[in-house]
């Protein structure tokens, strides 16, 4: 099947919608107190799905790559993992979100190191690093970890658990991400690079 030719206008759309995602995870993960293994489970699985519905779309629209195939191949990873899975809500986020993340940012980092000439490459190395740093850390803490603790101030005692601290690092990842990828998706230089890109192969 021919692949086809990336414009501006679809490379700049599927930056937003998922720096859009990334975003809307970020502000829940925030905003909301519930840090049961639950919570998680349900934030991340529609953070998963609705990544990859972009990233079936834009596959379509923008061309049948090896690295878009292999991003999509991960994020249904994470799903799978997720939905099949057998276990404790809290043990079932950590491990997806272990699973998903070491697959999903080495791909990124592989396809970005192996096709540096393309307009995507810094974003995949970027995105894939940080996707990887957060599967290192994610890998460091257990999800049966748990500190009790007092604090004066309000009177009233708390529970530091594995799940928390996942969730938590998840939320700061998403954070990155949204931000880094609106940058990217309202920069100029992205833009031009993508056009540029278009009339080179369009001429070849």
């Amino acid at each position: 099947m021919p692949t086809r030719t990336s414009s501006p206008r679809s490379a700049r759309l599927a930056l937003i919608l998922r720096a859009a995602i990334a975003a809307v995870a970020a502000a829940i993960v925030t905003f909301v107190q519930d840090r049961s293994g639950d919570f998680a489970l349900l934030v991340f699985l529609a953070f998963l799905i609705a990544t990859l519905a972009v990233l079936v779309v834009g596959m379509i629209l923008r061309g049948l790559t090896s690295a878009r195939w292999a991003l999509v191949l991960a994020y249904a990873l994470g799903i799978l993992v997720v939905v099949v899975l057998p276990g404790p809500a809290e043990v079932r986020f950590h491990i997806a979100l272990l699973v998903w993340a070491a697959a999903a940012g080495i791909v990124e980092v592989a396809s970005g190191l192996l096709d540096r000439t393309s307009v995507e490459a810094r974003d995949r190395i970027t995105v894939g690093a940080l996707t990887c740093v957060l599967a290192i850390v994610t890998l460091i803490v257990s999800p049966g970890y748990s500190l009790d603790y007092f604090v004066k101030e309000a009177g009233q005692s708390f529970t530091l658990t594995g799940t928390i601290i996942g969730v938590g690092l998840f939320g700061g990842w998403a954070a990155i991400i949204a931000v880094y990828l609106g940058i990217g998706a309202l920069s100029p230089a992205q833009k031009t690079a993508v056009a540029q890109t278009a009339v080179t192969k369009d001429a070849s």
